[in-house]
């Protein structure tokens, strides 16, 4: 019984969020240092890649499904633009007509 009280006391002391991370009081917050927010440089170079010096090669199946893949994307996209002119030049002529 005393454990479990004394577990309820640690959880008020110290909040925490979903993850289990600590979370300040606002008045706890040091606001003496004057933060600003970063620059598009600092963002860019926060996430830049590193290289691990590994490579991949796809094999000739996988390939094959890339380049099909890519057709019937391109495909699509080519029936797609013909669909759209053709509506176009039909609502034109119906217009004009």
């Amino acid at each position: 019984m005393a454990e479990e009280k004394q577990k309820s006391e640690n959880i008020t002391d110290s909040k925490q969020d979903a993850q289990g991370n600590n979370i300040q009081e606002a008045d706890e917050i040091d606001t003496s240092v004057e933060k600003k927010p970063p620059s598009a440089t600092d963002f860019l170079s926060m996430h830049a890649a590193h290289s691990t010096g590994e490579s991949y090669t796809p094999s000739d199946e996988e390939l094959k499904q890339r380049n099909k893949r890519s057709l019937a994307i391109a495909g699509g996209i080519v029936a797609f633009m013909l669909l759209v002119f053709m509506i176009t030049v039909l609502r034109i002529g119906g217009a004009a007509g």
